[in-house]
């Protein structure tokens, strides 16, 4: 039985949708590798974000923000980062909607809301 051009293209199409339909099903049924939480990685982070606070990116928990950019609010609203007591570390009180917040060995005041830095001071004396 002779097939016409019309018929050969649409068989064609339904094999082309029937495959990427094949392996998106065959996508979603195989979890990444870091999935299931294996070797001490509960939560199934990737590898990298494993032991990163709030499974921040690699390299983001070290980057210095300047004047005007804006923190993770993971950060301002983290226990661990916010500042309770600024003058136990010679800061002043931070003002109305502001917090000081500390990221490795650098304080910034930043807006509750937004994240918004106001003032940067780096690696005060103790």
């Amino acid at each position: 039985m002779p097939t016409t051009k019309g018929a050969t293209m649409k068989a064609s199409l339904i094999a082309a949708a029937a495959l990427c339909l094949a392996a998106a099903a065959a996508a979603l049924a195989d979890p990444p590798p870091w999935a299931g939480g294996g070797h001490g990685n509960p939560h199934g982070e990737p590898p990298g974000l494993a032991k990163k606070p709030y499974g921040l990116p690699p390299g983001q928990a070290k980057k210095l923000w300047r004047r005007g950019e804006r923190l993770p609010l993971s950060y301002v609203t983290g226990p661990s980062y916010v500042i309770v007591e600024p003058r136990r570390y010679h800061l002043a009180p931070a003002p109305y909607g502001y917090r000081w917040v500390r990221v490795e060995d650098h304080y910034y005041l930043a807006e509750t809301r937004t994240g918004l830095i106001a003032r940067v001071v780096e690696a005060l004396l103790r």
